[in-house]
C-alpha cells in the first residue's frame, strides 16, 4: 500500500522541512540553492547616471543619448580587436610621401636602450617638425595619425621621453584658456653639441690646438705653410657710390675733347 500511494520509490530520500525549532535532521533545498544577484548590470547603472545627469538640467537631450549609446561599446570594440587576427607587419600600407627631414640631432636617444624603437622614431619626427627651432605645437590626435598609432601609445611615448629628459611639455593654452594641444620643447639631449655654448666651449677646450691650423700641414717629414696667392684676392678697388656719377662726367668730358682735337687735326679733302 506505501508504495502504491508513493510514486517515488522507498530508496530514493525525500526532502523535508527543518522545522522552526530547529529540529529535524532534514534540510529545505531552497535554502541550498544560490541567492539571487540582485545587483544592476554595470551599463544599466551607468545608463541610469547619464538619465539622472538629463533630467537635473546638467546635460542636453542629445548628449545623454550619445553617451548612451557609447556604453558598452568599448568594450565590444576592445573584445573584437582581441579576437580578430594580427595583421602581418609586411602587409601593412606604406607611408604618405612627404619632404619632410630631420636636422642634426645627438645620437644619445637612439643608443638608449630604456626607450622603445618606436619612442626613438617620435622623437625624430619630433625634431624634424621643430626646424630650426627647439619647440613645436602638437596634438596627440595628430601624433597618432603620423604614427600609425593610438593616442595612448603617444602619451607613453611623450611619458617615456620626459621621465629620461628628452623633451619638455607645456599645454597650449588660447586667448579664452581652453587647451590647444602640448607645446613639446627638445632638450640639449638632443641637440648636437655644437648647437650649445657650453658644449662647444667644452669641445673646443678638449681639441688639441694642432687641429686649428687650418694653412698648416706635414708630408714626408716636412713642415710646409700654404699661403694665399694673389690670383685669388680680387685687387679692384670700387669707388663708392657718391663719387661714381663725378667719374662719369670726367670721363665723358675728356671724350669729347678728344673728338674735338681729333676732328680739327684731320686735313680738309
Amino acid at each position: 500500500m506505501v508504495a502504491d500511494r508513493y510514486r517515488t520509490p522507498i530508496g530514493v530520500p525525500r526532502p523535508t522541512l527543518a522545522s522552526r525549532d530547529g529540529e529535524g535532521a532534514g534540510a529545505d533545498l531552497l535554502s541550498l540553492l544560490p541567492a539571487p544577484d540582485l545587483a544592476p548590470h554595470p551599463d544599466f547603472a551607468a545608463r541610469v547616471a547619464i538619465w539622472r545627469m538629463q533630467a537635473d538640467g546638467l546635460i542636453s537631450l542629445a548628449e545623454a543619448q550619445r553617451r548612451s549609446a557609447n556604453i558598452g561599446r568599448a568594450a565590444a570594440v576592445r573584445e573584437a580587436r582581441r579576437l580578430a587576427p594580427a595583421r602581418p607587419r609586411h602587409t601593412r600600407a606604406e607611408p604618405n610621401q612627404s619632404r619632410q627631414y630631420a636636422r642634426d640631432m645627438a645620437t644619445t636617444a637612439a643608443r638608449d636602450d630604456r626607450l622603445t624603437p618606436n619612442a626613438k622614431a617620435f622623437l625624430q619626427v619630433l625634431r624634424a617638425r621643430c626646424g630650426k627651432g627647439r619647440e613645436t605645437t602638437i596634438t596627440k590626435g595628430t601624433a597618432g595619425n603620423i604614427m600609425a598609432r593610438s593616442t595612448r601609445t603617444i602619451r607613453r611615448y611623450l611619458v617615456d621621453l620626459v621621465r629620461f629628459g628628452y623633451v619638455e611639455l607645456a599645454i597650449a593654452k588660447n586667448a579664452r584658456g581652453l587647451h590647444l594641444g602640448l607645446t613639446i620643447r627638445l632638450t640639449e639631449r638632443v641637440l648636437p653639441f655644437y648647437e650649445e655654448a657650453k658644449g662647444l666651449a667644452r669641445w673646443l677646450a678638449e681639441t688639441p690646438a694642432a687641429l686649428f691650423r687650418p694653412f698648416a700641414g706635414k708630408a714626408l717629414g716636412l713642415d710646409r705653410v700654404t699661403l694665399l696667392s694673389s690670383k685669388n684676392q680680387t685687387q679692384t678697388i670700387h669707388p663708392p657710390e657718391s663719387s661714381r656719377p663725378m667719374a662719369r662726367s670726367r670721363q665723358a668730358a675728356s671724350e669729347k675733347l678728344w673728338k674735338r682735337g681729333g676732328a680739327s687735326s684731320m686735313p680738309d679733302s
